[in-house]
Protein backbone atom coordinates (compact mmCIF):
# COMPACT_ATOMS: atom_id res chain seq x y z
CA UNK A 1 0.00 0.00 0.00
CA UNK A 2 2.85 2.52 0.40
CA UNK A 3 3.90 2.29 -2.98
CA UNK A 4 1.38 4.75 -3.92
CA UNK A 5 2.33 7.54 -1.37
CA UNK A 6 3.77 10.04 -2.60
CA UNK A 7 7.57 11.22 -1.06
CA UNK A 8 6.56 13.67 1.46
CA UNK A 9 3.67 11.52 2.61
CA UNK A 10 6.09 9.00 3.15
CA UNK A 11 8.56 11.45 5.07
CA UNK A 12 5.48 12.44 7.35
CA UNK A 13 4.73 8.79 8.08
CA UNK A 14 7.69 7.18 8.90
CA UNK A 15 10.17 9.76 9.35
CA UNK A 16 12.74 8.20 6.52
CA UNK A 17 12.39 8.39 2.85
CA UNK A 18 11.36 4.76 0.42
CA UNK A 19 15.24 3.87 0.13
CA UNK A 20 15.75 4.41 3.53
CA UNK A 21 13.28 2.24 4.44
CA UNK A 22 14.06 -0.36 2.05
CA UNK A 23 18.00 -0.49 3.54
CA UNK A 24 16.26 -1.42 6.85
CA UNK A 25 14.43 -4.08 5.59
CA UNK A 26 17.48 -5.48 3.89
CA UNK A 27 19.75 -5.00 7.19
CA UNK A 28 17.32 -6.02 9.35
CA UNK A 29 15.91 -8.94 7.46
CA UNK A 30 17.41 -11.74 8.97
CA UNK A 31 16.38 -10.83 12.31
CA UNK A 32 12.74 -10.07 11.63
CA UNK A 33 11.77 -12.57 9.23
CA UNK A 34 9.52 -15.19 10.70
CA UNK A 35 11.09 -18.38 11.91
CA UNK A 36 8.01 -20.41 12.13
CA UNK A 37 7.53 -20.80 8.17
CA UNK A 38 3.82 -20.32 8.92
CA UNK A 39 2.15 -18.62 5.76
CA UNK A 40 0.38 -15.85 7.45
CA UNK A 41 3.67 -14.00 9.18
CA UNK A 42 3.83 -10.87 9.10
CA UNK A 43 6.21 -9.50 6.02
CA UNK A 44 9.61 -7.69 6.89
CA UNK A 45 8.61 -4.42 5.53
CA UNK A 46 5.02 -4.35 7.35
CA UNK A 47 7.08 -4.95 10.76
CA UNK A 48 9.27 -2.20 10.11
CA UNK A 49 7.26 0.41 8.85
CA UNK A 50 5.20 -0.61 12.35
CA UNK A 51 7.73 0.45 14.32
CA UNK A 52 8.68 3.42 12.24
CA UNK A 53 5.49 4.43 12.53
CA UNK A 54 4.93 4.24 16.14
CA UNK A 55 8.26 5.74 16.81
CA UNK A 56 7.05 8.89 14.23
CA UNK A 57 3.88 9.15 16.07
CA UNK A 58 4.08 8.16 19.65
CA UNK A 59 0.53 6.20 19.04
CA UNK A 60 -0.21 2.46 18.70
CA UNK A 61 -3.72 3.39 17.31
CA UNK A 62 -2.09 5.20 14.31
CA UNK A 63 0.83 2.80 13.86
CA UNK A 64 -1.66 -0.36 13.92
CA UNK A 65 -4.24 1.86 11.74
CA UNK A 66 -1.92 2.53 9.35
CA UNK A 67 -0.04 -0.59 8.90
CA UNK A 68 -2.88 -2.62 7.02
CA UNK A 69 -4.52 -3.21 10.06
CA UNK A 70 -2.75 -5.56 12.37
CA UNK A 71 -3.46 -5.67 16.15
CA UNK A 72 -2.51 -4.28 18.41
CA UNK A 73 -0.39 -7.49 19.92
CA UNK A 74 1.15 -8.04 16.90
CA UNK A 75 2.50 -4.19 17.03
CA UNK A 76 3.74 -5.00 19.58
CA UNK A 77 5.82 -7.80 18.71
CA UNK A 78 6.86 -5.66 15.24
CA UNK A 79 8.11 -3.20 17.85
CA UNK A 80 10.11 -5.65 19.83
CA UNK A 81 11.79 -7.18 17.33
CA UNK A 82 12.31 -3.98 15.55
CA UNK A 83 13.99 -2.82 18.55
CA UNK A 84 16.11 -5.69 19.44
CA UNK A 85 17.39 -5.96 15.79
CA UNK A 86 18.45 -2.45 15.63
CA UNK A 87 19.87 -2.16 19.02
CA UNK A 88 22.30 -5.12 17.70
CA UNK A 89 23.96 -2.33 14.69
CA UNK A 90 23.63 0.22 17.15
CA UNK A 91 27.57 0.64 17.14
CA UNK A 92 27.07 1.19 13.02
CA UNK A 93 25.37 4.61 13.59
CA UNK A 94 26.37 5.52 17.11
CA UNK A 95 30.20 5.83 17.38
CA UNK A 96 32.00 8.59 19.58
CA UNK A 97 35.42 9.60 17.59
CA UNK A 98 38.56 7.94 19.35
CA UNK A 99 41.12 10.67 17.76
CA UNK A 100 41.07 14.03 16.79
CA UNK A 101 40.80 13.23 13.22
CA UNK A 102 36.82 13.45 13.91
CA UNK A 103 37.16 16.86 16.19
CA UNK A 104 35.57 20.11 14.96
CA UNK A 105 35.17 23.64 15.39
CA UNK A 106 31.71 24.64 16.57
CA UNK A 107 30.75 28.21 16.90
CA UNK A 108 33.73 29.26 15.07
CA UNK A 109 35.61 29.95 18.64
CA UNK A 110 36.33 25.97 20.04
CA UNK A 111 38.52 23.67 17.85
CA UNK A 112 39.22 20.33 18.74
CA UNK A 113 35.54 19.41 20.19
CA UNK A 114 34.56 16.28 20.12
CA UNK A 115 31.15 16.90 20.89
CA UNK A 116 28.40 18.54 22.75
CA UNK A 117 26.83 16.81 25.66
CA UNK A 118 23.94 17.43 27.41
CA UNK A 119 20.59 15.34 28.86
CA UNK A 120 17.23 14.74 27.76
CA UNK A 121 14.03 13.39 30.17
CA UNK A 122 12.34 11.18 28.51
CA UNK A 123 9.04 10.54 30.27
CA UNK A 124 7.78 6.36 30.99
CA UNK A 125 5.33 4.79 33.49
CA UNK A 126 7.57 4.81 36.30
CA UNK A 127 9.41 8.00 36.52
CA UNK A 128 11.33 9.60 34.07
CA UNK A 129 14.84 8.65 32.27
CA UNK A 130 17.45 11.63 31.52
CA UNK A 131 18.97 10.12 28.53
CA UNK A 132 22.41 12.19 28.11
CA UNK A 133 23.54 12.81 24.69
CA UNK A 134 26.72 13.93 22.63
CA UNK A 135 26.39 15.37 19.10
CA UNK A 136 29.09 16.85 17.05
CA UNK A 137 28.83 19.97 14.63
CA UNK A 138 26.63 18.75 12.52
CA UNK A 139 23.69 17.12 14.98
CA UNK A 140 25.18 13.61 14.32
CA UNK A 141 24.57 12.09 17.49
CA UNK A 142 28.05 10.19 18.82
CA UNK A 143 26.63 8.79 22.15
CA UNK A 144 23.98 7.89 23.73
CA UNK A 145 23.80 6.67 27.87
CA UNK A 146 20.02 5.33 28.14
CA UNK A 147 20.02 3.39 31.85
CA UNK A 148 19.84 6.56 34.12
CA UNK A 149 16.48 7.37 35.87
CA UNK A 150 15.55 10.87 35.26
CA UNK A 151 16.19 11.88 39.12
CA UNK A 152 19.71 11.61 38.26
CA UNK A 153 21.24 14.55 38.00
CA UNK A 154 23.26 15.27 34.59
CA UNK A 155 26.76 15.50 36.17
CA UNK A 156 26.56 12.28 38.31
CA UNK A 157 24.80 10.62 35.12
CA UNK A 158 28.40 11.66 33.13
CA UNK A 159 30.47 10.53 35.19
CA UNK A 160 29.39 7.42 35.84
CA UNK A 161 29.63 6.62 32.28
CA UNK A 162 32.13 4.81 30.44
CA UNK A 163 32.24 7.93 27.97
CA UNK A 164 33.61 9.27 30.72
CA UNK A 165 36.24 6.64 31.60
CA UNK A 166 37.28 6.59 28.24
CA UNK A 167 38.17 10.83 28.12
CA UNK A 168 40.07 10.16 31.91
CA UNK A 169 42.07 7.68 30.15
CA UNK A 170 43.00 8.12 26.71
CA UNK A 171 41.55 11.88 25.22
CA UNK A 172 43.41 12.88 22.30
CA UNK A 173 45.56 16.05 23.31
CA UNK A 174 43.73 19.35 22.52
CA UNK A 175 40.47 17.67 22.56
CA UNK A 176 37.34 17.97 24.67
CA UNK A 177 33.30 18.31 24.91
CA UNK A 178 31.40 21.09 25.84
CA UNK A 179 28.56 21.06 28.22
CA UNK A 180 25.92 23.32 29.74
CA UNK A 181 25.70 24.32 33.51
CA UNK A 182 24.68 21.14 34.89
CA UNK A 183 28.25 19.79 34.43
CA UNK A 184 31.30 19.98 35.87
CA UNK A 185 34.41 21.50 34.94
CA UNK A 186 37.28 18.96 33.67
CA UNK A 187 40.22 18.77 31.59
CA UNK A 188 37.97 16.95 29.38
CA UNK A 189 34.98 19.03 29.64
CA UNK A 190 34.47 22.49 29.08
CA UNK A 191 31.76 24.87 30.73
CA UNK A 192 30.21 27.96 31.02
CA UNK A 193 31.75 30.22 33.29
CA UNK A 194 29.61 30.57 36.45
CA UNK A 195 30.32 34.59 37.40
CA UNK A 196 31.73 36.05 34.46
CA UNK A 197 34.23 39.21 34.98
CA UNK A 198 35.16 41.06 32.15
CA UNK A 199 34.31 41.46 28.49
CA UNK A 200 36.34 38.52 27.67
CA UNK A 201 35.07 35.68 30.29
CA UNK A 202 31.55 37.11 28.89
CA UNK A 203 32.42 37.06 25.49
CA UNK A 204 33.58 32.71 26.19
CA UNK A 205 30.06 32.32 27.90
CA UNK A 206 28.43 33.94 24.81
CA UNK A 207 30.08 31.56 22.18
CA UNK A 208 29.87 28.78 24.55
CA UNK A 209 26.03 29.33 24.86
CA UNK A 210 25.89 29.44 20.83
CA UNK A 211 27.92 26.63 20.86
CA UNK A 212 25.50 24.42 22.27
CA UNK A 213 22.73 25.44 20.39
CA UNK A 214 23.55 22.93 17.90
CA UNK A 215 23.17 20.14 20.79
CA UNK A 216 19.26 22.10 21.60
CA UNK A 217 18.66 21.62 18.10
CA UNK A 218 19.59 18.18 17.76
CA UNK A 219 17.18 17.36 20.79
CA UNK A 220 14.41 19.39 19.49
CA UNK A 221 14.68 17.43 16.07
CA UNK A 222 14.15 14.24 17.77
CA UNK A 223 11.14 15.29 19.84
CA UNK A 224 9.68 16.34 16.27
CA UNK A 225 10.98 13.83 14.33
CA UNK A 226 9.80 10.90 17.04
CA UNK A 227 6.82 11.94 18.96
CA UNK A 228 7.35 8.65 21.01
CA UNK A 229 9.71 11.36 23.07
CA UNK A 230 7.73 13.96 23.51
CA UNK A 231 6.37 14.42 26.89
CA UNK A 232 3.29 16.24 25.50
CA UNK A 233 1.51 12.89 24.33
CA UNK A 234 2.36 11.52 27.75
CA UNK A 235 4.63 8.60 28.80
CA UNK A 236 5.86 6.28 27.46
CA UNK A 237 3.98 2.49 29.17
CA UNK A 238 6.76 0.54 29.34
CA UNK A 239 9.30 -0.82 31.41
CA UNK A 240 12.76 1.82 31.75
CA UNK A 241 14.88 -0.88 29.61
CA UNK A 242 12.27 -1.11 27.00
CA UNK A 243 12.49 2.66 26.71
CA UNK A 244 15.88 2.73 26.33
CA UNK A 245 15.78 0.49 23.76
CA UNK A 246 13.49 3.05 22.07
CA UNK A 247 15.06 6.32 22.82
CA UNK A 248 18.50 4.31 21.52
CA UNK A 249 16.28 3.87 18.17
CA UNK A 250 15.07 6.75 17.54
CA UNK A 251 18.95 8.24 17.99
CA UNK A 252 20.06 5.85 15.00
CA UNK A 253 16.68 6.63 12.74
CA UNK A 254 18.29 10.29 13.38
CA UNK A 255 21.35 9.54 12.29
CA UNK A 256 19.72 7.55 9.46
CA UNK A 257 18.16 10.73 8.53
CA UNK A 258 21.31 13.03 8.83
CA UNK A 259 23.12 10.63 6.64
CA UNK A 260 20.66 11.17 4.03
CA UNK A 261 19.65 14.57 3.84
CA UNK A 262 16.19 13.90 3.94
CA UNK A 263 14.36 17.04 4.05
CA UNK A 264 11.41 17.08 6.02
CA UNK A 265 9.68 20.36 5.88
CA UNK A 266 8.62 23.18 8.51
CA UNK A 267 7.45 21.39 11.64
CA UNK A 268 6.29 24.22 14.34
CA UNK A 269 7.66 23.16 17.88
CA UNK A 270 4.76 22.06 20.14
CA UNK A 271 3.40 24.45 22.90
CA UNK A 272 5.76 22.64 25.23
CA UNK A 273 8.82 23.66 22.99
CA UNK A 274 11.50 21.08 22.45
CA UNK A 275 14.54 24.02 22.62
CA UNK A 276 15.79 24.86 25.71
CA UNK A 277 16.86 28.44 24.99
CA UNK A 278 14.00 31.04 25.44
CA UNK A 279 15.44 32.69 22.38
CA UNK A 280 15.18 29.92 20.35
CA UNK A 281 13.01 29.78 16.95
CA UNK A 282 9.74 29.13 16.85
CA UNK A 283 10.09 27.01 13.72
CA UNK A 284 12.63 23.89 12.60
CA UNK A 285 13.76 22.76 9.26
CA UNK A 286 14.35 19.00 9.43
CA UNK A 287 17.56 18.38 7.41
Amino acid sequence: RDRDLGRDRVLRRYRLDKAAIAGLCRELGADLESLTGRSHALPVAVKVTSALTFLASGSFQTATRDSTGISQSAMSNCLAQFLEALQRRAARYIAFPPTTARAGTVAGAFPGVLGLVGGMHVALRAPSENEPVVCDAAGTITNVVAKFPGSCPNAAVLENSALARLLEGARPDGAWLLGDRSYPLKPWLMTPIAAPRGAAEERYNALHHQALAVLRRTLALLKLRFRCLDKGRGCLQYAPQKVCQIFLACCILHNIALRRRMPGGMLRLPPQGGLESPGAAALLQLV
